[in-house]
């Protein structure tokens, strides 16, 4: 019988780097040693510890996640007896600071959960094992049916795996086509730059000015970086962190562009409410909530997690479940309009912590939680990880091959350890950009960058 541990969440605070560099050393020398351990003493029985997401959680979408898990545990003892599975739990915004404080502590766990956003910080910590080895007996098509997204990139260093997506979510702009439509713009003519963006903006205000023409979101959150601020840097053909230097560029051309469109979406054009970047604005309002009550005719950053929202509110007819016959109603979806359409995507991770006695059998309980029919009933899995999935008939819709478009361009945050730092230090200017002078923006960012450079840079 499985068991679930109800740990109390561990409260989050950065690793001192001198302490990360020495677990790390003392994580490749375990890792060294149990891999010389013959696999087969790991064969006549155990128990492997899961830390998980969702048991701690009492709301519906939680237990339908923590029954899948349970569903996963009673698979991989079935087929390996004397083997038990006990559940940990962690907060899904703590699960990846509990596996390097507990790896520092020499707390050992054995399957985790974990963020793609948060790979880089793993892998200077040591705290997660290389499971490329174990995979070296798939075959070549096992593989490429799951390498192929962003939250597989992010966990893949050098030849190292240090995990696997158990899913996929991206983000694209959401648009009413009865707004478009009374505005005069082609309902099934997406945007594909920006000026076509902004001209299309314009032209819905001056048709309706009660409704916001484009929403997006710009609060004290990572979300800024990762659903609205990421995108426009790529779209402008650059990018926020160098990694061959290990540096911060924020000060950069298409950094300072993407800043200044930001600005004068809200301040010169007026088509984004200024309430858009408040202190205490609100990721899920401003994406979703605002365009399903009918106060904005397009919204950035509007995750394929809520298809199911668009289906019950009838803005989508047939499309979650997905099915055959998915056709839009008064929503549609367009990739990010402008350059390559690079939108953020992530997803829930699975990997194995270095402390982990049994990292074989680790490994097996993530292949069996891998198998297409698991898969695709993970609650939390938001669009397909597995690429040959998309060829079912469920998924032929132009719909959803426009998610698939989107995910298929995905791209994961910078790959440094730093990267919270550097995510909330650019929340934080950006509402300083905001709420100050147009042409302050270069030298704010300038002394945003030189600030993180100075501290993280090449670390």
């Amino acid at each position: 019988m499985r068991k679930a541990w109800k740990n109390s969440a561990t409260c989050p605070r950065l690793v001192d780097a001198r302490l990360t560099r020495r677990a790390a050393m003392a994580g490749v020398a375990l890792v060294a040693m149990l891999a010389a351990v013959p696999l087969a003493q790991a064969q006549d029985g155990g128990v492997l510890k899961w830390m998980e997401i969702y048991s701690i959680s009492s709301d519906q979408s939680a237990q339908l996640n923590n029954d899948w898990v349970g569903k996963v545990i009673d698979q991989f003892e079935a087929e390996n007896p004397g083997w038990t599975v006990e559940q940990e739990s962690s907060t899904w915004d703590q699960v990846d600071q509990r596996s390097i404080l507990d790896f520092n502590a020499g707390v050992p766990h054995d399957v985790m959960f974990s963020s793609p956003q948060l790979m880089a910080k793993h892998n200077a910590t040591g705290d997660f094992f290389d499971m490329a080895p174990l995979m070296a007996a798939w075959p070549a098509a096992e593989r490429a049916d799951l390498d192929w997204s962003a939250g597989w990139k992010a966990g893949q260093f050098g030849d190292a795996v240090l995990s696997v997506p158990l899913g996929v979510h991206v983000r694209g702009n959401v648009y009413n086509r009865d707004l478009f439509a009374a505005a005069g713009l082609d309902p099934d003519k997406p945007f594909t730059t920006l000026d076509e963006l902004v001209a299309g903006s314009e032209k819905l205000l001056a048709h309706d000015s009660k409704v916001w023409p484009l929403s997006l979101f710009m609060g004290n959150s990572r979300a800024t970086i990762e659903t609205t601020y990421a995108p426009l840097v790529w779209q402008f053909g650059g990018d926020f962190y160098d990694p061959a230097t290990g540096k911060a560029t924020v000060a950069g051309p298409a950094s300072v562009k993407a800043v200044e469109w930001l600005y004068d979406a809200v301040h010169t054009w007026k088509i984004t409410p200024p309430y858009a970047y408040a202190s205490d604005a609100d990721y899920g309002n401003l994406a979703y909530d605002i365009f399903t009550r009918g106060e904005a005719a397009q919204t950035v950053g509007f995750g394929s997690y809520w298809v199911a929202g668009l289906e019950t509110l009838g803005m989508v007819k047939d499309c979650f479940p997905a099915s055959a016959a998915c056709a839009v109603q008064s929503a549609n979806i367009m990739i990010q309009p402008g350059g390559k359409g690079e939108q953020f995507a992530n997803s829930w991770n699975l990997s194995i912590n270095s402390l982990s006695q049994h990292p074989d059998m680790a490994f097996k309980l993530i292949e069996v939680a891998l198998r297409p029919e698991n898969l695709a009933t993970f609650p939390d899995a938001g669009l397909p990880a597995r690429l040959s999935a998309w060829d079912k008939p469920e998924y032929s819709s132009t719909f959803w091959q426009t998610w698939l478009e989107a995910a298929k361009k995905g791209r994961s945050m910078p790959a440094t350890p730093y990267y919270p730092e550097l995510a909330d230090a650019m929340a934080a200017a950006i509402q300083e950009a905001l709420a100050g002078d147009r042409g302050n923006i270069t030298a704010l960012l300038a002394q945003v960058e030189a600030d993180w450079n100075g501290k993280y840079a090449g670390k």
